[in-house]
């Protein structure tokens, strides 16, 4: 028995050396990995993904201000969308969202120059040439299911409710005196909008019989943009959840297909948001989640001041994290993925379905930290 024991940690010294040293990092990324170069970036998408079991929610971790996301995500977009996945769920308020799907409705450019931060949107521009192509119950939309921010929702929570208030008809009802009231400020303060949602969010509710009549389509965007947080908390995941399963209810009811999403958020949510998806028993998107992290090699980002950075995965232990970024680096290729992700050693028991890899990608700086 003591003899089976020490072969067996000496064949788990092993593994663990063939995992995180150099020379063995690299057999084993060779033998894993799958490359290419931009303009093959829609065939290794659609690999990546035929590599993976098919999934209601794909939840991809991403670092902020890389122009590379807002390609994967386009990319994902167009792979994901045979497989029924037409829905957007974004690390933004539904109030800036709700401008998004007007925009890809209507393709009224003066929309885009209402939204804060400034921004190219040619991502939005992008989706919404796409959405063309496709039957009306199949375009993508957008759902803004996390945190109102004040610093820029002050402009677009009022531009949001005024294009609903536009559509429909004022009847003088308690809401239309309380949203008119609002609108004229022109801007909110923090104050505002917590006034503003938690009455809302009551309203909508205990009259849900008379608003869902009065405001018709605009009372599920309503009651959405009434369920996000306001302002930025660090430990936010749970309450991210309850709007996404409200915007799940919301969509159940109406799409003809079981609602499918795609999800771009910072890295530390793949654990925090993707574990409460994938094993929350009041979750219905409960074990049928893919979680995809990124890792950027020597990609410019940063908002306010870019720098070429090496960012992304922090679940890595350090020195094998410095062989994956030496391996990189070597590559003449820009993109890159691991379905198997065996040669890394991580920190935790965390769970990856995939590492993309983005290796020198993009040609400047971003515009917006979520949009360009």
């Amino acid at each position: 028995m003591q003899i089976i024991k020490i072969l067996l940690l000496t064949a788990s010294l092993l593994i663990t050396q063939f995992a995180i040293g150099q020379p063995g990092f690299s057999i084993c990324a060779d033998k894993n990995i799958t490359t290419g170069n931009e303009n093959k970036f829609d065939s290794l998408t659609n690999l990546l993904i035929n590599k993976l079991a098919a999934n209601d929610f794909y939840l991809i971790g991403e670092s902020h201000t890389f122009l590379a996301n807002n390609d994967f995500q386009f990319s994902l977009i167009k792979t994901l969308h045979k497989y029924k996945v037409y829905n957007i769920a974004n690390e933004l308020p539904h109030s800036t969202c709700f401008i998004f799907n007007q925009y890809l409705e209507t393709g009224n450019d003066s929309l885009l120059s209402l939204l804060k931060p400034s921004a190219t949107y040619s991502l939005l521009k992008k989706v919404r040439e796409f959405n063309l192509s496709q039957p009306i119950d199949e375009r993508i939309k957008y759902y803004g299911i996390d945190y109102i921010d004040v610093k820029y929702d002050d402009n677009n929570f009022p531009v949001s409710l005024k294009i609903i208030r536009e559509k429909v008809p004022s009847k003088n009802l308690p809401l239309d005196i309380f949203l008119d009231r609002y609108i004229q400020k022109g801007q909110f303060q923090y104050q505002d909008i917590v006034e503003l949602t938690d009455t809302l969010f009551i309203k909508l509710q205990s009259d849900s019989i008379l608003y869902k009549k009065h405001f018709s389509l605009y009372y599920d965007d309503l009651l959405l943009m009434a369920s996000n947080i306001v302002g930025n908390r660090t430990n936010r995941d749970a309450d991210i959840f309850k709007s996404f399963s409200l915007l799940y209810a919301q969509l159940s009811s109406k799409q003809k297909s079981k609602p499918k999403f795609i999800a771009f958020y910072g890295m530390g949510h793949l654990d925090n948001f993707g574990n409460i998806l994938l094993f929350n028993n009041k979750s219905p998107v409960k074990n049928s989640v893919c979680k995809i992290a990124i890792q950027y090699i020597n990609c410019l980002g940063g908002w306010t001041t870019a720098t070429y950075r090496n960012d992304g995965l922090y679940q890595i232990r350090k020195n094998n994290l410095k062989n994956f970024i030496d391996y990189c680096k070597q590559g003449k290729w820009q993109i890159g993925f691991f379905t198997n992700t065996e040669c890394f050693n991580f920190k935790s028991s965390s769970k990856l379905d995939a590492i993309m890899i983005f290796n020198n990608y993009g040609d400047r700086k971003m515009n917006s930290w979520k949009f360009d």
